[in-house]
């Protein structure tokens, strides 16, 4: 099962939850204030931009190229 992450629209509170792939929007429950009215958030699985902190002109993690083609990963 997928983890997806959601924003309650009642509080604002983000969150996560291990959802099947066929879940209905409207049982997802907040946990922190309960309601029913929550938004799917937009998931960047696995990116490392400059605004996290991450690596920056980098193509892969094994080496310091800036294209994945001049190393062969």
């Amino acid at each position: 099962m997928p983890i997806y992450e959601f924003t309650c629209k009642s509080c604002g509170h983000e969150f996560e939850k291990l959802c099947r792939v066929d879940y209905n929007l409207k049982e997802i429950q907040c946990p922190k204030c309960g309601a029913n009215d929550v938004r799917k958030r937009l998931s960047l699985f696995g990116y490392k931009g400059s605004s996290t902190g991450g690596s920056t002109g980098s193509g892969c993690s094994s080496c310091s190229s800036t294209s994945c083609s001049s190393c062969g990963h």
